[in-house]
């Protein structure tokens, strides 16, 4: 019987692919595993369901202050007030001065602060080189989402291999294949779109790579082949000043691309269900779980051949360069027009995303729990995560 403190910052509202991960393993841990006691720390308001054996820990709201910077300076007082054996920062921080008997387990999505630092803001680039550097050479165990997040940590940060764990992101059970037409029928009733379009999700932001995707509509525009719209499903991120203007430039109108920010975590199935093609074109990711999640429902897949795309979704997508938007829009193009490639790419991707379930990484997860031995040589990378930052 453990007592597990859980950094639960991502599950606030309006969570985007962090807080959907964390929610889908904190939902299941009290269920299977009930013999813990789980305490949730956050500065804000928590939106998940709650579980008698789940305790909600939520301080005195700070909302003024940046969660990251409460977290370090109130953290260690929670860890002692609730006599914690683990704690698990999902988001790559620990708090300062935490109790030598507690036992850290640290989370890491990705490395995008060291390979694409110019795709993040200056608060999250600040915070995680502060923080996550220092996270991940105190924490007795690092869990990855990624074979390849986990070969960038032991290459470029020299962390021991034997301190990471992969434990996958997992697929909720409500994305399931269904009729495409009707889910289509029901997002254009509800949502005031046409019933036929293209759909991609994430923030809007460089690294999601919206831009790319500007192009690659301007040319089936051009080409008079961009019978439906875009759909973008996501919130607002930042530097989205440029991709404004490429979308005038392009001479595309909201009958060609439009933004539909947030829409309810009820109606995502269906968005992706009633898609006739679901594009990713992003630059970088730890794992990507929208495409999987739009495979699950049963919609044919268009990706980048980013890192780390080709190990999450194998054969089951078409995978293409961002050094041609040619490639990708004759791509899209082929994928409409061919019944078969469409019905291919839709059987294999349903086949695809049962690989990735959250019964399997939340037992995943209670294993790292379960057997996590303090590590001392987490503080050998200290020197290197330290000559790194400079």
């Amino acid at each position: 019987r453990m007592r597990i403190g859980i950094d639960a910052r991502p599950l606030s509202k309006q969570r985007t692919g962090i807080g959907n991960y964390v929610q889908g393993l904190v939902e299941l841990l009290p269920r299977v595993a009930p013999q813990h006691e789980y305490f949730l720390y956050s500065n804000r308001d928590l939106e998940c369901p709650q579980d008698q054996r789940t305790l909600h820990k939520i301080d005195r709201p700070f909302n003024w202050c940046p969660g990251a910077f409460w977290l370090l300076g109130r953290g260690a007082r929670l860890a002692r007030r609730d006599a914690l054996d683990i704690y698990w920062g999902t988001n790559a921080i620990l708090p300062a001065g935490m109790p030598s008997g507690v036992l850290k387990v640290v989370t890491v999505y990705d490395m995008v602060w060291l390979r694409c630092p110019e795709t993040s803001t200056r608060y999250n680039l600040f915070v995680q080189t502060m923080c996550a550097r220092r996270a991940i050479a105190d924490a007795d165990c690092v869990i990855v989402i990624s074979r390849s997040t986990q070969d960038e940590l032991i290459q470029s940060l020299g962390v021991p291999r034997e301190k990471t764990k992969l434990v996958y992101p997992g697929v909720d059970d409500r994305y399931q294949a269904q009729d495409q037409a009707k889910a289509a029928e029901y997002i254009s009733r509800k949502h005031g779109v046409p019933e036929r379009y293209l759909a991609t999700v994430g923030i809007v932001h460089p690294r999601k790579n919206q831009q790319f995707l500007v192009k690659v509509l301007g040319i089936l525009k051009k080409n008079g082949q961009l019978d439906c719209p875009l759909l973008v499903v996501g919130p607002m991120g930042w530097k989205n000043s440029p991709l404004f203007r490429e979308i005038q430039e392009a001479g595309l109108t909201e009958s060609d691309i439009r933004f539909l920010g947030y829409i309810p975590d009820e109606d995502m199935p269906l968005f992706y269900a009633g898609a006739q093609v679901f594009l990713f074109p992003t630059l970088y990711e730890g794992f990507g779980l929208p495409p999987i999640e739009a495979m699950a429902c049963g919609a044919p897949v268009i990706a980048s051949d980013s890192p780390c795309m080709p190990e999450v979704l194998g054969d089951a997508a078409i995978l293409e360069s961002l050094n041609s938007p040619e490639r990708f829009a004759t791509s899209i193009v082929r994928v409409l027009s061919d019944d078969q490639v469409r019905g291919a790419l839709r059987t294999k991707g349903i086949l695809r995303a049962q690989r990735f379930r959250y019964e399997t990484s939340v037992k995943q997860l209670l294993e790292v729990f379960e057997n996590i031995r303090p590590m001392n040589v987490g503080r050998n990378s200290i020197g290197k995560l330290a000559e790194l930052s400079m």
